[in-house]
């Protein structure tokens, strides 16, 4: 009978230490908005291109996941845009906002989170030339800092107008500063990568599935003027693109080439609007968002956006985001043919 309270104590001992070891393990995201009954936000790692959804019920929600390192997540809210995370295991998370005022939200539990989220807020007041200037100090001033790795990625990579040059150079400085760092290794032979997708250079090769599951290539595209461009469901401005696109291939059929991303989270996103309009054949639908290969290799980042290549396949413009301004390039490298 004496043994009994040991025994008692002993599993008493053993699931605290099992709860303890669990909650260490375990990166937590609890978060509340004002004005928001129900939606999905989305959960995106950096690193490994996984995507995990977020319900969110009468404005709450909480998100957990087990990180085995520090890792770069990117909240996306319900109208797509972003906000950065910095997560890893034990460490448990605020976020509070207002539906009406995403871009305003606080993210607060880490001095990571807490400087990102001053650094954001004081971004909202400046003008974008000012906001550029304001990342450029940043990152020389504290290159060692995971923050300066996302301004690197948010203001001089995945912008309108990539600058790789000037991001080649500061990810240098992150470089000297952290050696080590991983994930600034990877980001250096990315921007080598990106550097493929500017005026002058030829497109990328490639082999894609299209939203039917035939295999589209670069080949495809041989001897045609070629549009590749990301489109969403969601997005109207990317819509009105590539209806242009497709009215003047309905006239020319034989001599322009469309490659349509999409970067909807799910691939029967947007399907209504692809029965209505029927924009094309080489449609790529593939669930990665903008971690979809041709895009990534493209420097496509921002919506929308796109490239337009000759008949040779060398890219001859990029991000032609009005509607006006691509028509009239596409057929002034179209008229030749006439």
């Amino acid at each position: 009978m004496k043994r009994r309270p040991v025994i008692l104590l002993t599993l008493l001992l053993t699931v605290l230490l099992l709860a303890c070891k669990d909650k260490s393990s375990t990166f937590r995201l609890e978060g509340e908005f004002r004005n928001m009954n129900q939606a999905e936000f989305y959960v995106l790692d950096l690193a490994s291109g996984k995507r995990d959804t977020i319900s969110v019920v009468r404005g709450r929600f909480v998100y957990e996941k087990a990180e085995q390192d520090t890792a770069m997540l990117l909240l996306l809210y319900p109208n797509y845009s972003m906000l950065p995370i910095f997560a890893h295991n034990g460490l448990s998370l605020k976020l509070k906002g207002d539906a009406s005022h995403l871009k305003e939200a606080e993210l607060k539990g880490s001095e990571e989170n807490d400087e990102m989220t001053a650094f954001r807020l004081r971004a909202a007041q400046m003008t974008p030339p000012e906001e550029h200037a304001a990342a450029k100090q940043f990152i020389l001033e504290n290159p060692a800092s995971p923050i300066s790795n996302y301004l690197l990625r948010h203001y001089f990579i995945e912008t309108v107008d990539p600058d790789y040059r000037e991001a080649y150079r500061l990810c240098r400085t992150m470089l000297k500063a952290t050696p080590r760092n991983l994930q600034l290794l990877l980001l250096n032979q990315q921007l080598r990568v990106l550097s493929a997708g500017a005026v002058g250079s030829r497109l990328p090769a490639f082999a894609l599935l299209d939203k039917d599951g035939k295999v589209v290539t670069n080949a495809d595209l041989k001897g045609k003027v070629s549009v590749v461009c990301l489109w969403s469901s969601w997005n109207y401005d990317s819509r009105t693109l590539v209806t242009t696109v497709r009215k003047l291939q309905s006239k020319h059929p034989d001599q322009i080439a469309l490659v349509a991303i999409s970067v909807d989270a799910a691939k029967t996103q947007g399907q209504d609007w692809l029965r209505r309009d029927t924009i094309g054949k080489y449609v790529i639908s593939d669930g990665q968002m903008w971690r979809s290969p041709l895009a990534v290799s493209l420097g496509l980042t921002t919506m929308p956006s796109n490239v337009v290549a000759d008949r040779n396949g060398r890219i001859v413009s990029r991000n032609l985001v009005k509607s006006a301004d691509l028509e009239k390039e596409l057929e002034k490298m179209i008229a030749p043919a006439k």
